[in-house]
């Protein structure tokens, strides 16, 4: 069965985070699963930078005291995690009638989601995790390299979430970009959902062939042509209309080469208060 894999942390985006996934669940009639990953820092993760400094009887003692306190940092850690999961599954239970699955790893965030997702996954993260919310970023350290690494959809959320209706695609002419649009026609959940498709260039006959490419496969297409600025064209057609979802890919070539975690869409990370769905 497919599956929405909710990234669950104790961040701000946490409840918006949990809504987005049931939304896509009950949408997609996928499996929803919550992943939480204990990355905290084991109490003798720098022992080796003192051992050579102290006593052997010191080292020893030592050793000894740091092996207690971290079997008790795994214990509060452990607890910590399975009552967020709980408290969660409690509410999409509640508000959405779902039943959740849990997944619990150690170590490394990037490291251990990446062993557990699969191509075919929907991953709802937050903009922000608990430990940038507490530097008051504006978009987490971890959510970049995420993106980067990871082979399926990843839609990511701030604070609050609104189920959307329409979404902006915006394309440029590229092997990359085709292939997305491929993914777009075929995503149980973007063909529910009203396509903007927004073309910023001095070439508008360029979506003649991807909008009747969308309409085929069945979904509701509204094309658009801008000239200008690729990211303020994008964040102001979604503030004119409304629309609660932008769709992003990995563009490459041409002036938006750069569009794909470059500056354009760190300007979108950080100016659009709405959801983004990144296509790979």
């Amino acid at each position: 069965m497919k599956r929405v894999i909710a990234c669950i942390d104790s961040s701000p985006c946490i409840n918006a985070l949990a809504e987005a996934a049931a939304w896509i669940a009950t949408q997609t009639h996928r499996e929803l699963v919550l992943l939480q990953v204990l990355d905290y820092y084991p109490a003798s993760y720098h022992l080796g930078e003192i051992s050579g400094v102290i006593g052997f009887e010191s080292n020893a003692m030592l050793l000894k005291e740091l092996a207690e306190l971290e079997q008790k940092q795994s214990e509060l850690a452990l607890g910590y995690s399975n009552n967020l999961l709980d408290h969660i599954s409690s509410l999409i239970k509640e508000k959405y009638d779902l039943d959740t699955t849990h997944l619990q790893e150690k170590g490394d965030f990037l490291e251990q989601s990446f062993n557990v997702l699969k191509e075919d996954d929907i991953v709802v993260i937050g903009r922000v995790g608990e430990k940038s919310a507490e530097k008051n970023k504006s978009l987490g350290s971890n959510v970049e390299n995420f993106i980067r690494g990871v082979n399926c959809i990843v839609m990511t959320v701030g604070e609050t979430f609104k189920p959307p209706t329409r979404f902006i695609f915006a394309y440029e002419y590229s092997p990359t970009c085709v292939q997305m649009m491929k993914r777009i026609a075929q995503s149980d959940l973007l063909k529910l959902l009203q396509c903007h498709l927004l073309y910023v260039g001095d070439h508008p006959e360029i979506l003649n062939e991807p909008s009747q490419y969308l309409k085929n496969a069945g979904l509701d297409v509204v094309v658009e042509y801008r000239y200008g600025d690729v990211a303020e064209n994008i964040l102001d057609y979604q503030r004119e209309h409304g629309i609660q979802l932008i769709v992003l890919g990995a563009f490459s070539h041409s002036k938006i080469h750069q569009f794909f975690l470059g500056s354009i869409t760190t300007t979108i990370f950080r100016n659009s208060l709405v959801p983004l769905l990144v296509v790979k």
